[in-house]
């Protein structure tokens, strides 16, 4: 490829393969995300293309731009090298409550992981999107105190017909080895309620008791956020031009090639290489739990 070389593998998964590559031009590092052109290219995938254009703060991942290879939608976002928090839940066990204080989420819908559902979203009820998302950045929140999902059944916790009912019924408890304050047991009995009208909301949450204990005095103000604007690229990409490369992407691939072609789109690139042909034909294991 030209412009990025492919570095290597990071990740596989339903939706395709991610891969680090370095941008010749910049030498900055990228991951780019290859969903195969077709069925799958469809409403969800968009929609999350489209909200993640949008977003612009310092501590969600960049987007930088969508391209086309003759087999797959590539998706061209910021590198985050500091690795899953759902592998360093694993090796660690669990966080203790101050490790846990900052928390980065990436909240599920009916398309993600059905731990992370609310109930109102399992009900298939009209639902607020950033009332849903509260509980399960909860989830995530609990997953990182205790090293396991709250509405598992310990004893049986392959049995996703009982973690729905437990959801339903918000049916969860906290294991008497977790040492766990009464202020964060209480931020949590707020988050898992299951009527969304009563849930604790997000500017209710950063006034809660245990949200601001030894909560760095900069991020105590909504303006003290870092800011990283001035070194923010944002997308050369309209959004008209991202939309008419999705709907391209939805006519199924010519042939039966792996992830990672040649990238078509905003840029003029030569053929594969051999190295690169190489690199597309392995894959390696990627996590997604959050």
């Amino acid at each position: 490829m030209e412009r990025y070389e492919i570095v290597k593998d990071i990740g596989s998964g339903n939706f395709g393969v991610a891969k680090l590559v370095k941008d010749k031009w910049s030498g900055e590092l990228f991951a780019i995300k290859f969903i195969e052109r077709g069925q799958k290219i469809d409403e969800h995938v968009q929609r999350e293309i489209m909200n993640h254009r949008s977003l612009k703060h310092p501590n969600i991942i960049r987007f930088k731009e969508v391209l086309l290879t003759p087999n797959d939608l590539a998706i061209v976002m910021e590198y985050a090298a500091g690795g899953e928090l759902f592998e360093k839940i694993c090796n660690a066990g669990r966080f203790s409550e101050d490790e846990s204080s900052v928390l980065h989420s990436q909240p599920k819908s009916t398309v993600g992981t059905p731990a992370y559902i609310a109930p109102e979203v399992l009900s298939r009820k009209e639902y607020d999107g950033k009332i849903a998302d509260v509980w399960s950045c909860g989830v995530t929140l609990y997953v990182m105190l205790v090293g396991a999902y709250p509405f598992e059944d310990p004893e049986d916790p392959r049995n996703f017909r009982k973690t729905l009912q437990r959801i339903l019924s918000v049916h969860y408890s906290i294991p008497g080895y977790v040492r766990v304050s009464m202020e964060c047991r209480h931020l949590l009995s707020r988050i898992f309620t299951a009527n969304p009208e009563k849930r604790i909301t997000i500017p209710e949450i950063k006034q809660h008791p245990w949200f601001l204990k030894n909560i760095p005095v900069e991020f105590m103000e909504e303006n003290g956020l870092p800011n990283n604007d001035q070194n923010y690229e944002s997308s050369s990409q309209s959004n008209e031009e991202i939309l008419a490369i999705i709907q391209e992407g939805r006519k199924a691939a010519a042939n039966g090639a792996k992830y990672g072609g040649r990238l078509l789109g905003s840029m003029d690139l030569d053929e594969l290489d051999d190295a690169d042909i190489d690199d597309i034909e392995t894959s390696g294991d990627f996590v997604c739990a959050l």
